[in-house]
């Protein structure tokens, strides 16, 4: 039988998430710095790169992420994903089809356990978020069967369920097209802050 194709697209928010190390000297560096991060913070902190190569050793903003570096859809709780859910689109051949929420594997993971820090360290969160649209195209052998559809999330404390990877049988070569980029406000916390990622 020939194949068929199957076009996903989900409509929401991307956001790029960094965690990063920061120790006393970095600490003491940015403090001595009178850094304003309430005000400009593009400016202040991710396109500041005398800030960032003489305090961090790093080229780019999102290289400060020795502790983890997640990006994908980001939905607010387990609720909002439910929601969104019945909002993805499908097409086969260019017709649409429904497909029930129900039906799609869903796996909700914990972020790897952080590398241990000193009394001293902070974390570092910082990263960036943009509305966008996520494109799944493929080429399938009928019947087409939704429960071949999964999704794979991270849950973070203070920031959602970030949607790592989407495929239909294993085939995952998503792409997304943008919106506008909002830099999100970098936040500074102790060692044990994202313990918690139960739930």
């Amino acid at each position: 039988m020939p194949s068929k194709t199957l076009s996903l697209q989900w409509k929401g928010t991307f956001i790029e998430l960094c965690l990063g190390r920061v120790n006393r000297q970095q600490r003491e560096a940015l403090e001595s710095r009178g850094l304003d991060l309430d005000r400009d913070i593009r400016s202040t902190w991710y396109d500041n790169t005398d800030l960032l190569e003489s305090v961090f050793n790093a080229e780019n903003w999102w290289s400060i992420d020795d502790l983890d570096h997640a990006m994908g859809l980001v939905f607010q709780d387990r609720a909002t994903l439910d929601r969104q859910l019945s909002q993805i689109t499908y097409t086969i051949d260019a017709q649409s089809v429904s497909v029930d929420p129900d039906a799609l594997q869903i796996s909700v993971y914990a972020p790897e356990t952080l590398d241990p820090l000193d009394a001293h360290e902070r974390i570092v969160c910082h990263g960036a978020r943009r509305p966008a649209v996520l494109h799944l195209e493929v080429e399938f052998s009928p019947p087409f069967d939704p429960s071949l559809i999964t999704l794979s999330l991270l849950r973070y404390p203070d920031i959602g369920y970030i949607l790592i990877d989407i495929d239909y049988d294993g085939d995952d070569e998503a792409r997304f097209t943008w919106g506008e980029t909002e830099y999100i406000q970098p936040r500074f916390y102790r060692r044990d802050h994202f313990d918690d990622t139960s739930g």
